[in-house]
């Protein structure tokens, strides 16, 4: 059985639970930024379109990079995005993610900027010293599902992919992207064969850590 030797999350969608009033307004602005690039004044058509593009590139940066804008474009773009009225702390992630932390290095991957990525911790109260890398979109020269974010993160974590689990929330920007490169995975809140691991609630992830350890 391979033992694991350092954790890894996904943030958007992993270490906080996306509430419908924050899809709501996340929608919003992805579909009409979607519209304004594009010159679609039919936003339903706008919306459809959008909706294509994404499960053909997994992720919101690689959208708007397939439309010729840059890597950081929607990281720019989402800071319009008022968290503090869209989402809200959740006491079981901190603490699992703390539990966590106490057996084995944990780190964050995600598309975000860093400032954007320590804001959100600040506001969802869990503290970034828990995270021993905080790998950031503007530290790679091209955004999830890229594969190289993923080799910079076994590069990070010092021992070999397949002793690193990586827990994300998407099939296409996370869970294939990562096994891809050799590691195990864990997909969080859905099912899918494509994963090592299956989870429901956040605080699942203690023991599918405590029996690789």
């Amino acid at each position: 059985m391979t033992m694991f030797k350092h954790v890894w999350f996904d943030f958007a969608g992993t270490l906080y639970r996306e509430t419908p009033l924050f899809n709501e307004a996340h929608d919003k602005l992805r579909y009409s930024t979607y519209a304004k690039i594009v010159g679609e004044q039919d936003m339903s058509k706008a919306e459809e379109e959008y909706k294509t593009l994404y499960k053909r590139y997994g992720t919101n940066a690689a959208v708007f990079r397939s439309l010729g804008k840059s890597s950081s474009f929607w990281q720019d773009t989402f800071d319009e995005l008022d968290i503090e009225k869209l989402l809200q702390p959740d006491l079981i992630v901190a603490e699992t993610v703390e539990q966590i932390s106490q057996q084995l290095p944990v780190s964050i991957f995600s598309n975000f900027k860093k400032d954007q990525i320590l804001s959100f911790l600040k506001h969802l109260e869990i503290p970034a010293t828990y995270f021993t890398h905080i790998l950031d979109g503007d530290a790679i020269t091209v955004r999830k599902p890229d594969l190289e974010g993923f080799r910079k993160m076994v590069e990070l974590s010092g021992v070999p992919a397949d002793q690193i689990l990586y827990i994300g929330d998407r099939v296409v920007a996370d869970i294939k992207p990562a096994k891809r490169v050799g590691m195990s995975t864990c997909l969080i809140y859905n099912e899918s064969s494509e994963a090592d691991y299956c989870v429901q609630s956040f605080g699942e992830l203690e023991s599918i850590v405590e029996q690789n350890t």
